[in-house]
């Protein structure tokens, strides 16, 4: 039987699986490292520690998306549990991702797709539990703090409060002190504060003091939502210093770092009429952000701002560590989708490419498998995946698929062969047509983005990591029929919901 995990402990384990990730490393296999079957204290599910990031790509250590960020609590993390490098978000944006995520259903189902269409309580999603409800109803003390849902988690009357989904928490923080105000823009700097009193690690420490830290009469479902990297990229000056400003790089997938038209830029010239439009929603952040602190300026703020949300978790990590609630804790890491840095000159998310869906996702604990895999997985699989690790049940009518049997190391072909997501461009007021859905699939070899024009690009991942060559701009017959049977899964018929008044388009 695995015994309970201390810190000591812990260590131990870190070192041996890194010599083993070494030693399988130059024999070319994949690391596998299965504790025993895990067995919960006289029968007692066991608890979850649900942590979200906001806007965090894939630019983390164990995932290799930037070289020389630093996120070692990420990192540390990834060698207890299992790192899933192949995860993918539902939907570029914030409101439709977690709408997807909280709920499993795809936004072509519920019609949540931007930050302007209704919140889930306008959609089909009302009737549903969220997982957090789901968890409540189980048995479950449900505790929350942070950006869970995608509004009113700053206090009461902020935004539409009722997207935090008051009947799910039988605990829900607000910290009112600890609101960070003004506008939610793409700037940077310096913010004068320590890094004890932003946000998100102060809200770690209350985790850690009132729940981590404590036994409890019944398991908790713990949900701290981490802000950074969020914009505005305003942290303490030491996450800035972490990356002196003549060490930084370009991201390793912008191809053409001088030429700033949609047009011309190398990157941009083989894209559709619907590539192109995704390019422009944003391209003047490039061109102002060029012509005044500079790529390599936001690039080193935005790094910054990763490492003060890497901090935040290491303040979790090590009080569930340390705490009395280690051997019998489910923790689950997740971003609700990634972020362009200038590649094909995009910022923000809200594009379909690799750098804006592909996330960070750990999910581990005591008796579950440890180290990376290459599974293909959805962000909407985690509901199930946590529902029956905990409870031993699925609810019905999910759109996610669970990786539980996977997590315990048990036998059988993957759970995935091709990840959705979904966006839709300018929705506007009043209802979208199909024309402004778009569709992106995702297979362990291929992404194929069917624009609701018609227009398609496909990039082979094994050759083409950044994607900077369109095969569907000049295909031949066999790239023809891999995009013909790619495009299969796309939906025939998509949903739509009532667009959210005065809506910000950005957060």
């Amino acid at each position: 039987m695995a015994g309970r995990i201390t810190r000591r402990g812990v260590l131990r384990t870190s070192l041996q699986a890194a010599g083993v990730a070494m030693a399988a490393g130059a024999l070319g296999r994949p690391v596998e490292t299965l504790a025993a079957p895990a067995v919960a204290k006289d029968g007692r599910r066991p608890n979850v520690l649900f942590i979200p990031i906001d806007d965090m790509n894939d630019w983390n250590g164990w995932l290799g998306g930037y070289p020389g960020v630093k996120t070692p609590n990420l990192d540390r993390l990834s060698r207890l549990v299992t790192g899933f490098r192949r995860a993918y978000t539902p939907s570029p944006a914030c409101q439709s991702a977690r709408a997807s995520i909280l709920f499993s259903v795809e936004p072509f189902r519920s019609g949540v797709y931007t930050n302007k269409t209704g919140n889930w309580p306008d959609t089909m999603l009302r009737e549903r539990p969220s997982i957090v409800r789901w968890f409540r109803d189980a048995g479950y003390r449900t505790i929350g703090t942070g950006k869970i849902f995608h509004g009113g988690w700053r206090g009461e009357g902020d935004g539409d409060s009722a997207a935090n989904d008051p009947k799910a928490w039988t605990d829900f923080e607000y910290l009112a002190d600890l609101r960070e105000n003004g506008k939610e823009t793409l700037d940077w700097g310096p913010s004068g504060k320590q890094t004890s009193e932003t946000e998100d690690v102060a809200r770690a420490r209350w985790m850690v003091r009132n729940v981590l830290s404590k036994r409890h009469d019944k398991p908790f479902f713990a949900a701290l939502g981490i802000r950074k990297p969020h914009m505005p990229w305003v942290v303490p000056q030491k996450w800035f210093d972490a990356y002196p400003i003549d060490r930084i790089r370009y991201p390793l997938g912008a191809l053409d770092t001088e030429n700033t038209s949609v047009g011309t830029n190398k990157d941009d010239r083989d894209l559709p009429a619907g590539g192109k439009e995704m390019v422009r929603q944003y391209v003047d952040d490039h061109r102002k952000i060029i012509a005044g602190k500079g790529w390599k300026s936001a690039i080193q703020a935005y790094l910054a701002a990763i490492s003060l949300a890497d901090e935040a978790v290491g303040v979790l990590l090590d009080g569930l560590l340390e705490g009395p609630n280690a051997s019998d804790t489910i923790v689950c890491v997740w971003s609700d989708h990634g972020w362009q840095l200038g590649e094909k000159l995009a910022w923000r998310k809200f594009t379909l490419w690799e750098r804006a869906t592909h996330v960070p996702l750990l999910i581990g604990g005591e008796g579950l498998r440890s180290g990376p895999t290459d599974a293909l997985i959805s962000s909407l699989d985690i509901y199930p995946t946590l529902a029956k690790l905990a409870t031993g049940e699925v609810p019905e009518g999910l759109d996610g698929v669970s990786f539980a049997d996977k997590l315990r190391g048990k036998g059988g072909g993957e759970p995935r062969d091709h990840v959705l997501t979904t966006w839709a461009l300018d929705v506007g007021e009043g209802r979208s047509g199909d024309k402004d859905k778009h569709f992106a699939v995702r297979t362990d070899t291929h992404r194929l983005i069917v624009y609701g024009d018609g227009g398609r690009e496909l990039y082979d991942e094994r050759s083409d990591p950044w994607e900077w060559d369109n095969l569907c701009h000049k295909p031949d017959k066999e790239t023809a029929a891999l995009a013909d049977r790619l495009a299969a899964y796309i939906p025939r018929r998509a949903a739509d919901a009532a667009p959210k008044p005065e809506a910000e388009a950005v957060d």
